[in-house]
This record gives C-alpha cells, sequence and structure tokens, in this order.
C-alpha cells in the first residue's frame, strides 16, 4: 500500500490524507529545523559544550569562579592530586579555537597559585584547563615553551590533540 501512495501525485489523495500529510509536516518541521540549527551553531561558533568542570577527581581550579569575569591581570589557583604515572600536569588556555601553554604545574599532588594575563578581546571568554599529559604533549609543550623564549614569539596551538583535561573553566575580559 505505501508504494502505491508514494507513486500517487499529491493531487489524487483525498482530503483526508492531504489533512494528514500537512499533520506530519507540521510535526517534523521543528525538528528538523532545530536539528540543523543546532548542528550550524556547533560547527561555526565559540561555544564550549565539553563537560569537563572545575574539579575532577585528578585537579580542581578553586579561583576564579567558572563563567566570572576577571580583569585583564588576575590570579588562577588550585589543587592538584597525584597524576597517571608518568603525567605531568600542565595550565593551558584555550582561546579562539587555539591553545597556549602557560605553564608546568608539575608531577606532584600540590596547590598551586598562577597570575596570568587574560589576552581575550572585552567581553570574549577564554577557557583555563588543567591537563594531565603524557610524554608525547608533554614533549610538545615543552619544546613550545623553548622555542617561544628563544624566539619572543608565543603563537597559538592550532592543531593539539589533548585526552586528559582534568579541570576546565571559562572566563570572560571585563
Amino acid at each position: 500500500m505505501m508504494t502505491a501512495i508514494s507513486n500517487m501525485p499529491i493531487s489524487n489523495f483525498n482530503e483526508s490524507r492531504k489533512r494528514g500529510l500537512l499533520l506530519v509536516c507540521v510535526f517534523l518541521f521543528p525538528i528538523i529545523f532545530t536539528s540543523i540549527l543546532f548542528t550550524l551553531v556547533a560547527l561555526i561558533s565559540d561555544i564550549d559544550f565539553k563537560v569537563i568542570s572545575h574539579k575532577t577527581q585528578y585537579a580542581t581550579i578553586t579561583s576564579p569562579k567558572n563563567q566570572s569575569t576577571v580583569n585583564k591581570k588576575f590570579e588562577i589557583s588550585g589543587v592538584l592530586k597525584a597524576p597517571l604515572n608518568g603525567r605531568t600536569y600542565y595550565l593551558v588556555e584555550l582561546r579562539n579555537k587555539l591553545y597556549w601553554p602557560k605553564f608546568d604545574l608539575g608531577s606532584k599532588e600540590s596547590q598551586w597559585s598562577k597570575q596570568l594575563t587574560h589576552r581575550a578581546a572585552k567581553n570574549k571568554y577564554s577557557s583555563y584547563q588543567v591537563v594531565m599529559a603524557d610524554s608525547s604533549l608533554k614533549k610538545t609543550f615543552d619544546d613550545w615553551f623553548k622555542i617561544s623564549r628563544k624566539t619572543g614569539k608565543y603563537p597559538g596551538i592550532a592543531k593539539l590533540s589533548i585526552d586528559n583535561i582534568v579541570a576546565n573553566i571559562r572566563v570572560k575580559t571585563q
């Protein structure tokens, strides 16, 4: 029966079938439209959909609070638990889809506090992440620090695969 209906032009439908088809279209339109809109926003926006919070079993960012507004210069602090074997903690900034390593936080349980300069434009968000780096990522960060200090240029890293983000906050510049 479905094949016979699908080969029929709509003009041959009776009024009942036309109303049914209209109801199905009206029902499906918002679902399809919302799905397409969400996909576009997710692909082209600066929205961070990650669910890593300011606190996990490995690390906590205690200050500033997530989604807070900070001055251009501010203090960020937290607590680290013992990392997995062979791993090192780093503080990293994610801004405009680029990563900037900020500090090597070490590989021991500790409390830490660092002074940062927020480089994002006014009223724009950046994420600050505590990352548990394996030897490969540690080498990438250490090489970046070495080359940047030598050249005086601190470019963001575009293609970086970070698997172990253990704490994350987003802040906005005043």
